[in-house]
């Protein structure tokens, strides 16, 4: 399905008080959305980008039963097309620049740029990892009821904070070492389909990689979130902690609704198991995709479309009306 995009630039405030800019994608079926229809929020993981959640919203899109207007997703102010904003900060203060809770302060200042037309609306938010977290901060750090009727998280990594330190520094090495740089956008994509973790996406997944989140350069092509950048989000375990802190909140205020994947491949089958034990009474529903782990939007694009499309069919909000 071809979707009509508009990419804008938000600004807001991040940590340590620094100015900071974030790339939002706007994506509808038609020039004129219908009004009635709800609107979807799409955060995503480190190491990914706006544009990785794309198949999934082409399949929520092509779902004749759901009313849906409009769908948004944002770059994170240390990945894809926010970084070139901020770059002065990876060299000055990489640290804030990659605060994981600077991308809560991100979904804030969409919310309060006048360009997110939530007024009045069902606004659903839709999180992957460490999105989750961002939707989490966001809700709770606004001091005021947020405007998403219903939240998804996908695979979220809500960890107490020394657990947290003591899981995401195994990250940072291999993913500083990672390489991320070829003579041509051809040699990355044989490179990335052949190598782990990229050759495990699925194929549509890695063409959007290879297409959205590779950009031209002096020594031919890159990615656009260095991995030295990528490696600086995993010692930032606070917002993890915040995650777990905020989950009762949230759950009380809003549905929330928790969707893994089946294989245990970053957080440890006895912390997933102790995480879903405490709070399965929480959540209004909790789902499972096969052949996927972690990186669960890039392995299994179409499961998880599935299982979002069961989630947002409880709502009778995104029913389309009968002619």
């Amino acid at each position: 399905m071809l979707l009509l995009s508009k990419k804008s630039v938000i600004s807001f405030k991040g940590a340590e008080g620094h100015d900071l800019k974030a790339v939002v994608a706007r994506y509808t079926k038609s020039a004129e959305p219908s009004p009635g229809g709800a609107i979807l929020l799409f955060t995503h993981a480190v190491g990914a980008h706006k544009e990785q959640w794309l198949p999934v919203i082409e399949r929520l899109f092509a779902d004749s039963e759901l009313n849906i207007s409009e769908a948004w997703s944002l770059d994170a102010a240390c990945h894809g097309d926010s970084l070139p904003y901020n770059k002065d900060l990876i060299e000055t203060d990489l640290q804030a620049l990659a605060d994981l809770a600077a991308y809560g302060e991100a979904v804030l200042g969409l919310l309060a740029s006048g360009l997110f037309p939530y007024q009045n609306r069902n606004v659903i938010a839709v999180g992957h990892s460490a999105g989750c977290q961002a939707i989490s901060i966001a809700f709770v750090n606004k001091g005021e009821p947020i405007p998403f009727k219903t939240i998804i998280l996908v695979e979220p990594v809500f960890l107490p904070d020394d657990i947290g330190t003591s899981l995401l520094s195994r990250y940072i090495k291999p993913t500083s070492a990672r390489k991320w740089q070829w003579k041509s956008r051809d040699e990355a994509a044989e490179y990335l389909s052949s190598t782990l973790p990229w050759k495990r996406w699925h194929k549509e997944i890695l063409e959007v990689y290879v297409e959205y989140g590779i950009v031209h350069s002096i020594s031919g092509s890159e990615l656009k979130t260095p991995p030295k950048v990528e490696a600086a989000c995993y010692p930032n375990a606070k917002a993890q902690a915040e995650g777990l802190q905020n989950l009762p909140a949230l759950t009380e205020q809003r549905p929330v609704h928790v969707i893994f994947g089946t294989r245990y491949d970053f957080v440890p089958k006895k912390l997933r198991d102790g995480f879903v034990a405490s709070s399965k009474d929480r959540l209004r529903s909790l789902r499972s995709v096969e052949g996927a782990g972690h990186m669960l939007v890039q392995e299994n694009p179409i499961g998880c479309a599935e299982a979002i499309k069961a989630v947002l069919r409880e709502s009778t909000l995104l029913s389309q009306p009968k002619l």
